[in-house]
Formats: C-alpha cells, structure tokens, sequence
C-alpha cells in the first residue's frame, strides 16, 4: 500500500505523464548544464578575486565572520547557523563515526548587504548557504546567480590552510534528485536532525565541551530562521518565472516593477494595485497568457523534507528520503489577485533597501520647491479622548465613509505638547491604514507642522501611489485641555513619484527601440534596472563589485564498457554514478568496472526492486523518481518497461552468482545499512 501510494504521488509529480498536471516551474526533471551560460553566483562575486582565484577565508569561523560583516540586520544577528552532525546530505558519511565531533554545520544569511557611500552592495539574504564538513573540510555551496536567475550548486575541496581551495560546479541532475525545488531544502518542523534537537545539542556538548559550553551555546532559534530563509529562496524561482514568462510585454514588466517600487517605497506596506496600469498592464496580460500558457496551472516544487530523528535514522520511512518524489509546495490554477501581488512582492526583494533610500531622496531633491501637481486634504478634528496628560485627537471629513481619517495621540506636559503619535492614517480610495512615525514637529502658536517617515524604515513616509506625505499640519482652535476645543487637519501630498513614472515611460522607449534589454524576457536583473532607473534620474550611478569570470570546472568523469544488458545502467544511473564518489557510489567510474558493479550490484538491486508494488522498502526506488535519470520515460511507465525488466534480471545475475551465502528473498526484511556495502574502490 505504501508502495502504491508513492508511485501515485509520482505520477500526479511528473508533467511529461499526463496533460492534466500542473507544469513545474522548477524541478528536477529539468535541471540546465552545470555550467551557467551567463552570469556568477553569489559565492564566486564574493570570493572570487581577479587574478588570485578563490580568496576564502580560512578556518571557517573566518569566513563566517567575513560574510556576517558584510550584512546589516538592524541590530541583530545576521548570520543564521545550525548543526547536523547525521544527516542525509552527500557528506553525511564522511565524518562517521565521530558524526559529533566532526558536526556538519549549515549557514545561511539574513538582513541588507552593509554599503558604504556609493556602494551598491550584493543582495544575500536567502541568497547563499554554505555547508561545512570539517572532517573533509569541503564547503557545499547553493548561491544564486542573478544574471542566469537561479540557484548554483558548489563544491569546495582542498579548503585548508595550506592548500589552494578547488571550486567546482557540483552535478546539477545528482543535486536535484534530492533538490527538486532547484533550491536549498531544509526539514520541517522540528527539525530533529539539527542541533534545535536538545538530543543533539547533549551529544555536541559531550562530544565538543571547548567549543559548546551549555545548551544555551547551541540551542538557538536559527533553525527556524533558515527555515523561513529556505522557504523564501524557494519563492525566488516564481517570481523570476512570472518575469520572463507570465508577462509577454515589456509594458507588463514595467507596470509589475512599478508596483515593486512603489511596495518598498512604502515601507513594504501597499502599492497601487487598483490602478489602471496595474490591472490592464500586468495583470489582466498575466491572466490571459495564463490561460493560454498554463491550462492546467503551474506548480511551485517545495522547500521542505520530513524531518529526521538522527539517533533512529534504521526506522525512517520512504517519506524522510529526500530522493522520494514530494508533491508541489502550492498549485496556481489561475492568476488571481492574490498570486499577482505575491509576484509583486517577491519581485520586490530582489532591490536593496540602499537601493530604495536612494530612490526615495532623489525623488525629494528633484521636487525641491516645486509644487507640480501636489494634492491637499483637509478635515475637521475633534477630542475623542482626553485626560490630564494624554488627548485622543480624531480628523475625518463629514458625511464620508471612506473619506480621510487621521488619529493622533498628543501628549502634555503643563498644557505644552511634549510628543505626537500617528495612531492612523486613512487615505480616500485607499483601503490601507498607515501608521508613520512623527520624524519631528514644530508648534508654532497653535499651528503644528508634522514632518512623517516610515516606522520600519529610513525613508520618508510614502503611500500607496509612491507619492510622500509632504506635512500634516494640525491647527487648534483652542487650548487642548478644554473638551470642546477643536482643530483643522491639512495634508501636503508631493506627486514626485511621477519622476520614476517618468523614466520608467523611458525605459520602455529603450527597450522598444533596442538599446535596453532591461525588461525583456530575460532574468529580473537589478544591476540594469537600478542603473538605467538612476540615469534616467539623473544619479550618480553606483560602484558595482567588478567580479572575473572563474573557469568552471566540474566532477570527473570517464567513459566506461558495459557487457550485455547492464548497458542499460549508463543511461538510467550515469546521471549521478559515473564520479570518483562515495555518496553516492560511482560503481560506473574507472577501470575496475565489474569489481565496482559486483560490490554494488545487491544494493543496486533493492533499490530497483523498490519500484515495484508491494515491495516493502523504506528508501526512494533508484533511479530517483523525481529525477530526469529516467532518460524521458515516466514514473508510471519505467517499471512496465523492457529496459526495467532486462537491467533488473542482469543485476540479479550479478547477485547469484557472487553472493551465493545470502538469502536475496529477505533483503526487503533487511536493515539496508546492514546490506553488502557499496563503496568507490579508488
């Protein structure tokens, strides 16, 4: 029943076995090279230097240190750490069997890259994670790469103090059979394998008492702050998705970038999205290439595996393989308005918040004291509450519903105004309700000027249009501590978001004419826009990191000659066992081929049998059956096949006739560590 259950998970996984489902945006069925065609990841801009190669930092608190220094997180840490000394990467055998004093550890980045003056500065929350092995000291790298708009697959070996660091690009298609979101994965909640286990967290202690003095030294709520971090990374794919595909115009694009400057420019708080350039622009085009595109709807692959108890890993079930293939994360049957504005502010974080702080004292200085086509509200006030220190003031224009409303909170010292705060504020025709911080205030004989900003932000206090709230001014009619005395409320809206309206039109021109590709179909890519945005304001550009192409290399791999029906193996296992390996075992890699394959063959067995039903076995059938190691044939089909039922009889040869002392009938009752090992013979 399990069995069957999980092939019926498969089949509704696969796209190519059926019209009827949902297309992956990203999944392992269709990995790319290994090798980017255009564009770095985030790990070579950063350690990559021009003429001296890999520059990494060394031992690894080093490099932690270095890329925490490079990130700003409002007082807080930003670099995120987490311990997985079992685990199921590649590199989970590497360190047995002191897995505790050898712990794998995993990083990952949250907060705004730190700029100085002119700086542009790399975007790196959720956008790098770094696994280290210290027994190996390899590094496993997942970074993105924002020219190319997906995630890289590193490894780095020789990563010494006396060795030159080797940084290759890791085998994509073997990375996806477990990452079959193109992404980092992490385990659900609780997170049992990692050090938030206070299982693990004693065994570290014990094990590493200089480095871990208490529980407190290790339990922390990192685990869940990765959690998060990996779910948004997850996210980056769609948003780059809707980018290129879901909008077919560059004027969709630049209604949807609209919106995303608008979001940040308020905060993260609203954009227009009633507006007719975002309906008409972007959405309504979205909608319709939706249904021309995407009949069936598109599939987000997810981020999460079943988490993992590390001290009973012999009693996992099929489910906590990360081979096994894992419904999507979310199915988009339609772009509704609630998947339009997710874009909106997915998109949104690809643009620093220097980026935004830059934009937004531009827009002021271009308007300086002009008054263009400035807007005012006024409204009556009244006390809606008052005591001795404290008055409730409430501003609403008579006989509307959804007209202007304020409140204001004023405290006094004496009958002297010591503090103002700005309990709401409500906009006509828009349904948000701000909440600005009084930057300061000037009370002039009863008149009182407000100057706002953004409560979670170093920027002017902007709503939904991207338009700034110039001033409030309050007028009293009379002393506040009287319960009849009333007050004026007058609004100065400045309209400078026209500017950026402005040289978005011209964006357009450029990229109509051809000397612009910022809004093709190409990657979201924030160098162009941030540049070609800032010229058209007239800017002073920024200071990028200049970043030298590095040589990819890749895993080693030879050719080999197979006899008869285990030719089958190459286009079915190639794909991930063709390396000098051990995890997984590259049993099709050298000269000793058939002692390779015989040393293998009673574990390349079971995992063959696993594909049938009623096989009870708790481990993914191989090959993976989220992976593109099917060479074009379905899940559904695969075991139905000749080529299934030849390359399974010539594996069972090989078991007959070199393991004659075992009962092959009970291996499915078998613990599967406690089979015949499979290890590279080097």
């Amino acid at each position: 029943m399990i069995k069957q259950a999980i092939l019926v998970i498969v089949c509704l996984l696969l796209p190519t076995s059926g019209d009827a489902a949902p297309q992956w945006i990203e999944h392992a069925s269709a990995p790319g090279p290994d090798i980017p065609p255009v564009g770095l990841s985030r790990f070579d801009q950063i350690f990559m230097q021009q003429d001296n190669g890999y520059q990494i930092p060394y031992p690894f608190e080093k490099l932690v240190e270095h890329l925490e220094a490079g990130i700003d997180n409002q007082g807080k840490n930003g670099l995120r750490q987490v311990f997985v000394p079992i685990g199921r990467s590649l590199q989970r055998d590497t360190a047995a069997p002191d897995y505790f004093k050898f712990p794998r550890s995993l990083i990952a980045l949250e907060g705004e890259p730190r700029v100085s003056k002119g700086q542009a500065g790399l975007v790196l929350e959720y956008r790098l994670f770094i696994a280290h092995q210290p027994n190996t000291e390899t590094l496993e790298v997942i970074s993105y790469n924002n020219e190319f708009g997906r995630f890289e697959f590193q490894v780095v070996e020789n990563y010494s103090r006396d060795q030159i660091p080797v940084v290759r690009q890791a085998n994509r298609v073997m990375c996806l059979s477990c990452h079959q979101n193109a992404a980092p994965i992490f385990p659900e909640t609780p997170w049992t394998e990692t050090s938030f286990n206070v299982e693990v967290a004693k065994e570290l202690i014990r094990a590493l008492p200089q480095k871990f003095t208490s529980l407190i030294s290790v339990l922390t709520p990192d685990a869940g702050v990765i959690d998060v971090l990996v779910e948004r990374a997850n996210y980056l794919s769609a948003a780059q998705y809707i980018w290129k595909n879901g909008c077919s115009t560059s004027r969709c694009r630049a209604a949807l970038l609209r919106a995303a400057l608008q979001f940040r420019l308020s905060g993260k708080s609203n954009f227009e999205w009633q507006h007719n350039t975002y309906r008409v622009n972007y959405h309504e085009e979205l909608k319709q290439n939706w249904k021309q595109n995407w009949p069936q709807g598109l599939a987000l692959a997810g981020s999460r595996i079943v988490t993992l108890d590390s001290f009973d890993q012999d009693q996992r079930t099929i489910e906590q393989d990360p081979l096994t293939a894992r419904p999507a994360h979310a199915n988009w049957y339609e772009a509704d308005a609630v998947l339009a504005r997710g874009i909106v502010y997915r998109l949104a974080g690809f643009l620093t918040q220097a980026d935004i702080q830059r934009f937004d004292r531009r827009l002021i200085a271009l308007e300086g004291s002009q008054t263009g086509n400035n807007q005012s509200f006024r409204s009556p006030c009244r006390i809606a509450f008052s005591r001795e220190s404290t008055v409730e003031l409430s501003c609403s224009e008579i006989g509307t519903i959804d007209g202007l409303q304020a409140t204001f909170e004023i405290e006094l010292e004496q009958t002297q105004i010591s503090s103002i705060r700005v309990l709401q504020l409500k906009f006509p025709g828009d349904p948000h309700i701000w909440q600005p911080e009084v930057r300061k205030f000037n009370n002039n004989g009863g008149t009182i000027d407000i100057e706002l900003s953004d409560a979670n932000s170093d920027l002017s206090q902007r709503v939904s249009n991207g338009n700034r709230i110039r001033l409030v001014r309050l007028t009293l009619d009379s002393s506040l501590s009287s319960p009849f005395s009333g007050a004026r409320m007058e609004i100065e809206m400045s309209d400078d978001f026209r500017y950026l309206d402005e040289a978005l039109a011209q964006l357009l021109v450029d990229n109509a004419t051809g000397k612009s590709d910022s809004l093709s179909a190409l990657a979201f890519r924030r160098r162009v826009i941030v540049d070609e945005l800032m010229q058209q304001l007239r800017m002073t550009t920024l200071n990028w990191p200049r970043f030298t192409k590095p040589t990819f290399l890749t895993e080693k791999t030879t050719a080999v000659e197979l006899n008869g029906d285990l030719v089958l193996l190459y286009p079915y296992c190639a794909h991930c066992h063709k390396a000098n390996s051990v995890n997984p075992p590259g049993f099709l890699y050298g000269e000793q081929l058939h002692e390779r394959l015989v040393q293998c063959a009673p574990r390349i067995l079971t995992r063959l049998k696993a594909w049938q039903d009623g096989y009870n076995f708790p481990r993914s059938p191989m090959p993976p059956p989220a992976s593109p190691g099917l060479s074009g044939t379905s899940a559904e089909s695969w075991p139905q096949s000749d080529d299934y039922r030849l390359l399974l009889n010539a594996i069972q040869s090989l078991v007959d006739n070199n393991y004659l002392d075992y009962e092959t009938a009970n291996w499915p009752d078998t613990i599967y560590p406690d089979l015949p090992p499979c290890l590279a013979i080097n």
